[in-house]
C-alpha cells in the first residue's frame, strides 16, 4: 500500500487573529499548518510562533518563499518554530545551499517552491544533486485567476520529480472535487487552502478533504497488501476504502472498552452500521482522565508509538485518535496506535484497561 498524502492547510491571510482562528478550528483535521507567505509578509515569524503556541502538536511550514539569504532566513523560521521553511525556485543554489545547511544542521526541512520556474526538470537536477529531497509543485493564485487549469502535463512533470527521488507537494485551488486527479502519483501532501477557510464549515471541509485522501490513496489495494489473503467479510476480502471506516470503528470500541470517554455521548449512537451514525468521520476525541492534560498525552504517546498525524492534541483535556492519518495503515498498526494510547495513559498515572481495549478492536480488525 502506498503511503497516504499528508494535509496540509494553507493560512494565506493578512490579519494574525483571522489565522489563529482558523488554526485552532481546523488543527483537528490537518497534519501540516502552513503559514502563508501573505501572513509571513503581514506578521513576520510572530505569526510562526503564534501558530506553535496554540498548536504545539503540528506540524508547522513557514512559506517564507526565501529569495536570498537563505540561511538566515532558515533560522528565523526554525527559531520561531516552523518544522519546515521554503526557498523560491529562482534562487540562486548559493541560496539554497545555505537554508538546507541550516535545515539539516536544525534537524528540520526545507523545501524548494517551484512558483514561476520555467525549466523545472533541468533546475531539480541541481538541486537533487545538491542533496535537497522535498518541493512544492504550484499552481499560483495568480495563475488560477487567468485560468491556468491542472494538466496531464503537470501529472507528467510531478511523476518525473517523484522518480529523481523527490518528495511532493502539490498545490493550487485544490478541492474534494480535484483531488482525483492527483491519485495515480504517491505525492507527500496535498495543500488546501480557501477549499478549507473559505468554507461555511472550514473544519467540516478538512475532514472530508482528509476521509477523500485517505479513501483515494489508501482504496486501490485490498488489505491483502498489508494481511496474508487480506481481511475476510460477508461479502469477501475488505478492501482499504472499508478498512478505513474498520479501523475507526476499532478505536472507538477500543478506547471505549479501555474506560475511556468519548467527547460525543453514544447512549442514543444508532450503531456503527446505522446510515445515521453520528461519528460519520474516522477522527475519535477522547476526554483525558481527570488531573491529565492532552499535551503529556500526545507526547507519551510520540514516545511510545513514534511522532505521526495520526494522534494530536484537540484542548486541554481532549486528544484525537485517527487511524486514517497513519501512512502504513494495517491491523497490526491500528492495534500499535491503541496499545501506545493506553500504554501512554498507564505512564501518566491513568488506570485504563489496556488489554480490554485491545481484545475488542482485534475483533472488529480482524487481527489476532
Amino acid at each position: 500500500m502506498s503511503s497516504i498524502p499528508l494535509l496540509q492547510v494553507a493560512l494565506d491571510f493578512t490579519s494574525l487573529p483571522s489565522a489563529l482562528a482558523m488554526a485552532l478550528q481546523v488543527a483537528p483535521a490537518v497534519d501540516i499548518i502552513e503559514i502563508g507567505t501573505p501572513l509571513c509578509k503581514a506578521a513576520g515569524m510572530d505569526a510562526v510562533r503564534a501558530v506553535r503556541e496554540v498548536c504545539p502538536d503540528k506540524l508547522i511550514l513557514a512559506d517564507v518563499k526565501s529569495p536570498d539569504v537563505g540561511g538566515l532566513e532558515a533560522q528565523l523560521a526554525f527559531d520561531a518554530g516552523a518544522d519546515m521553511m521554503t526557498v523560491i525556485g529562482g534562487a540562486p543554489m548559493a541560496t539554497v545551499q545555505a537554508a538546507l545547511n541550516v535545515a539539516r544542521q536544525r534537524g528540520k526541512e526545507m523545501l524548494m517552491e517551484l512558483t514561476g520556474v520555467r525549466d523545472i526538470i533541468a533546475r531539480a537536477q541541481e538541486w537533487r544533486a545538491a542533496g535537497v529531497e522535498r518541493m512544492v509543485y504550484h499552481r499560483g493564485w495568480d495563475e488560477q485567476a487567468a485560468d491556468r487549469e491542472w494538466t496531464d502535463n503537470d501529472l507528467v512533470v510531478i511523476r518525473q520529480l517523484i522518480d529523481m527521488g523527490f518528495r511532493v507537494t502539490v498545490t493550487g485551488g485544490i478541492t474534494v472535487d480535484l483531488l482525483p486527479f492527483f491519485q495515480a502519483l504517491p505525492v507527500s501532501v496535498i495543500i488546501a487552502g480557501r477549499a478549507i477557510h473559505q468554507a461555511a464549515d472550514p473544519l467540516a471541509s478538512a475532514r472530508e478533504l482528509r476521509a477523500t485522501i485517505a479513501r483515494l490513496w489508501g482504496g486501490a489495494q485490498s488489505v491483502a497488501a498489508w494481511d496474508s489473503g487480506g481481511m475476510p467479510s460477508a461479502n469477501g476480502t475488505v478492501t482499504a476504502t472499508q478498512f478505513v471506516d474498520v479501523a475507526a470503528k476499532a478505536v472507538r470500541f477500543g478506547v471505549s472498552e479501555m474506560g475511556l470517554l468519548l467527547t460525543v455521548d453514544g447512549r442514543d449512537c444508532p450503531g456503527c452500521d446505522s446510515p445515521a451514525r453520528f461519528c460519520q468521520g474516522t477522527q475519535t476525541d477522547i476526554y483525558t482522565p481527570e488531573g491529565i492534560s492532552a499535551t503529556d498525552v500526545v507526547a507519551a504517546i510520540a514516545r511510545i508509538f513514534g511522532q505521526s498525524g495520526a494522534y494530536g492534541r484537540v484542548g486541554p483535556r481532549v486528544f484525537f485518535v485517527d487511524p486514517a492519518r497513519l501512512p502504513d495503515l494495517s491491523p497490526g498498526r491500528v492495534t500499535s496506535l491503541l496499545t501506545a494510547t493506553g500504554n501512554a495513559l498507564r505512564e501518566l498515572g491513568a488506570q485504563v484497561d489496556v488489554n480490554a481495549g485491545i481484545g475488542v478492536a482485534n475483533l472488529i480488525v480482524g487481527s489476532s
